[in-house]
């Protein structure tokens, strides 16, 4: 094992002739920090710190475990080469996962993008941000041996991709060498004051697959929203006045088809009718105004 092991932040000499092609061999997750925000739970504070010092990207199971194409899902060779590169910018997502993700849910609040800043990982050419190196190590490494999950969304309504939902399993954890068991002590017991707090709100209690459930709601919402907001794409506003040139009925109709497209089964079934039209009568009124709103030029922040 010790002769796989490399310290992460060790300087590279660089090849005669390969310049720039890391722009940072170094990176490292840098944690926002936000005015008035209160202190991550100590079992987040102690898996980030547990993936900051086991080198992940040197554990064992990268040379035993089966690796499934991101998006085919087809089985893929055990011998994908990781070089030194490759192994710092997934110690760095890792310890970025790990600071991010909701116990109860398992879902990571950043996106693959918010990842790769936050690492340090994204480049830039003309003013184009490119999050590929962030996005190799993912999608060819953490989510081939199925460290994680990622929901790839197709938003019928505007006409884009929603950004992934990103998942923690099991293996995870014993990549960052944390508990399994901690982490899901650690989870009911969040889960039980979330439910003390519903049900003192009134509501129902939930159990972690809907609290699952309505975290991908939000997600999906979330992205609707500002999708919406960001009205200057051709194919979204070409898709906002073929809904508004049908009669309500009917475009409600194709809404209803799309949101049905995003859920699986259970999903709605336990959204229930009355989510389900409250959110048909949101997308239906916003791509109404969508419709008649005048040109704005494209957002490029």
């Amino acid at each position: 094992m010790a002769d796989h092991n490399f310290p992460v932040n060790d300087a590279l000499p660089l090849l005669a002739g390969s310049r720039d092609y890391i722009k940072n061999p170094h990176p490292q997750y840098q944690p926002r920090i936000d005015k008035g925000t209160s202190r991550p739970p100590r079992i987040v504070e102690a898996m980030r710190l547990a993936a900051q010092s086991n080198n992940p990207s040197r554990h064992p199971l990268w040379r035993t475990a089966d690796r499934f194409h991101a998006i085919t899902h087809r089985l893929l060779g055990t011998d994908r080469a990781m070089n030194e590169h490759r192994a710092r910018a997934i110690n760095a997502i890792c310890v970025c996962i790990a600071d991010r993700v909701n116990i109860v849910e398992g879902k990571v609040y950043m996106t693959l993008a918010q990842i790769s800043d936050a690492c340090g990982l994204t480049t830039w050419s003309n003013g184009v941000p490119s999050y590929s190196r962030a996005c190799r190590a993912i999608n060819e490494h953490l989510e081939a041996i199925g460290a994680i999950h990622c929901d790839r969304i197709w938003d019928e309504t505007t006409g884009s991709w929603i950004p992934n939902l990103i998942w923690v399993t099991e293996l995870f954890f014993t990549l960052i060498g944390f508990e399994y068991g901690k982490y899901l002590a650690a989870q009911q017991q969040q889960l039980a004051w979330r439910n003390k707090k519903l049900l003192k709100d009134g509501e129902t209690a939930i159990t972690v697959t809907e609290a699952r459930r309505r975290a991908k709601e939000r997600h999906i919402k979330t992205a609707f929203e500002i999708r919406a907001r960001k009205h200057a794409w051709k194919v979204q506003m070409k898709r906002a006045k073929k809904l508004a040139s049908m009669d309500e009925q009917q475009a409600r109709q194709k809404i209803l088809g799309d949101l049905v497209k995003l859920y699986d089964k259970g999903e709605l079934v336990a959204m229930g009718h009355n989510e389900l039209k409250r959110q048909i009568d949101e997308r239906y009124h916003a791509m109404r105004k969508l419709a008649t709103s005048p040109y704005q030029a494209p957002d490029t922040a």
